[in-house]
């Protein structure tokens, strides 16, 4: 049982007792920070609920999540996607599933609609709501999910797993960085991205020396977009220079609005050398 699933012992106990004593929940919280595996833990859950090692097609299992064209998850969608068939009985066995992606993004009308369904749930259901905080839930929904938090997973456990399955880990820079994410280490490892970490270390000792043609000369080998900004960001924080991180916060803000790379960076860069 979750064999598929790298680390979270403690979470995979939890639930194992709950398929072994027949004391399923009608409703989940997965919660904690993106990029750790709850999506993937919370679809492994499923399998075993479902008992299928296929969730493709399968008529019992639904996955909702915010439309690409909404900010938020409606009252609509939930009326429409989980509302509408939820009272339909299993086709297939004994109990349906529902993975609500990213639920933080439920508005309030959709989790008042929501609501109702976990006060009076039908007894085959299961809800599985995955989110990387709890503030915008209501308190009534808080109160009806069995809330399971999830954290990032140690960098021994990540490195381990990389070992086995790529041949290759990660130093101790980008382990801190990633901060437990195993969806960030495979990332790193299926986008080749570790060269262009270390790139981002060695500009911030070369724009330590101050030297400004050196940098200059080196950062037109780097092609800076809003990851390598965050890992620069974060070997700033690191060697504890916050005045340079509002720097960095502003570059990332000026590209956002299409701003003029070229300028943008080498402005950025500039102020960097001055504050550091």
């Amino acid at each position: 049982m979750f064999e598929n699933i790298v680390g979270h012992e403690r979470q995979k106990e939890i639930l194992a007792k709950n398929i072994e004593k027949n004391s399923i929940s009608h409703a989940y919280l997965f919660l904690g920070q993106e990029g750790i595996g709850k999506f993937k833990f919370a679809c492994e859950f499923a399998k075993v609920l479902l008992n299928t090692n296929n969730l493709n097609n399968n008529p019992d299992f639904k996955v909702i999540r915010k439309r690409e064209d909404k900010k938020d998850i409606l009252v609509e969608q939930i009326r429409k996607e989980l509302i509408d068939d939820i009272y339909i009985v299993p086709a297939t066995g004994e109990r349906k599933v529902y993975i609500i992606d990213d639920a933080h993004q439920l508005n309030i009308a959709a989790q008042n609609t929501l609501l109702k369904t976990l006060e009076e749930p039908p007894r085959y259901i299961t809800i599985i709501l995955v989110a990387s905080n709890s503030s915008s839930f209501l308190a009534t929904i808080l109160s009806r999910v069995n809330q399971i938090p999830f954290e990032g997973i140690s960098k021994n456990i990540v490195n381990n797993y990389l070992l086995s399955t790529f041949n290759t880990t990660l130093d101790d820079n980008i382990l801190e960085y990633i901060d437990g994410s195993i969806g960030k280490a495979l990332n790193i490892i299926n986008n080749n991205l570790t060269q262009k970490y270390k790139n981002i270390e060695k500009l911030y000792e070369i724009i330590s020396s101050k030297d400004i043609l050196e940098v200059l000369k080196y950062v037109s080998n780097v092609n800076f977009d809003d990851d390598l900004l965050d890992y620069l960001e974060f070997i700033l924080y690191k060697r504890d220079k916050y005045n340079c991180i509002k720097i960095i916060e502003n570059a990332k803000n000026r590209l956002k609005f299409n701003g003029n790379y070229d300028i943008i960076i080498d402005s950025m860069l500039l102020r960097l050398i001055d504050n550091i």
